[in-house]
C-alpha cells in the first residue's frame, strides 16, 4: 500500500466499523454519520484527483462519476437534522427503502469491479469495505421490504 493511501484506509475502516455498529445495535445516527463521511472523503478524494489530472480523458470521467455518485451518498445521508422515523408515513417509508436501496447500489460497484478483475487504484482492501456498506444495505433493503424496520 502507498503510504499516500495509510491514512484514508484508517479513516474508512473506522467509518466502515461506525456503519456496522449503527445498524448492529440499531442506532442509526452511526451508520448515517459513517456513510455520511465516507461519502464526502470519496468525494473529495475523487474531485482532487480529477483536477490534479488536468485532463478529460476516460479516467477523468470516470473519477468524476465516481465522486459524484458517493455525493449522493452523503446528501442522502446527511446527519445532522434528525426526525423521528415514522412507519406508518409511507412516503417516508417508500423514501426509506429508496434510499437504501441507492446504498447498496453505489457502494456494490466497487466490488464487483473488484471481482471482475478491473484494476481500480486503490489499495485491495477498500472494495472490502464497499462490500461491507453494500451488504448491510442489502440487509436493510429486505428487511424493509418484510416490513420489519424499527427505527430508534
Amino acid at each position: 500500500m502507498e503510504d499516500g493511501m495509510l491514512v484514508p484506509v484508517i479513516i474508512a475502516s473506522v467509518l466502515t466499523l461506525m456503519c456496522v455498529y449503527g445498524v448492529v445495535t440499531q442506532k442509526l445516527i452511526f451508520t448515517r454519520h459513517g456513510l455520511f463521511w465516507f461519502g464526502i472523503m470519496v468525494f473529495l478524494a475523487n474531485m482532487i484527483s480529477a483536477v490534479q489530472a488536468g485532463g478529460t480523458g476516460e479516467s477523468e470521467i470516470i473519477m468524476i462519476t465516481t465522486g459524484l455518485l458517493y455525493g449522493l451518498q452523503a446528501v442522502l445521508m446527511y446527519p445532522f437534522i434528525t426526525h423521528p422515523f415514522d412507519n406508518s408515513n409511507k412516503a417516508a417509508y417508500f423514501a426509506q427503502k429508496r434510499i437504501a436501496i441507492c446504498i447498496t447500489s453505489i457502494n456494490g460497484v466497487i466490488p464487483v469491479l473488484y471481482l471482475l478483475g478491473f484494476d481500480l487504484g486503490i489499495p485491495d482492501i477498500l472494495p472490502i469495505y464497499h462490500g461491507v456498506i453494500a451488504l448491510l444495505g442489502l440487509g436493510m433493503t429486505i428487511k424493509f421490504f418484510q416490513g420489519s424496520v424499527v427505527v430508534k
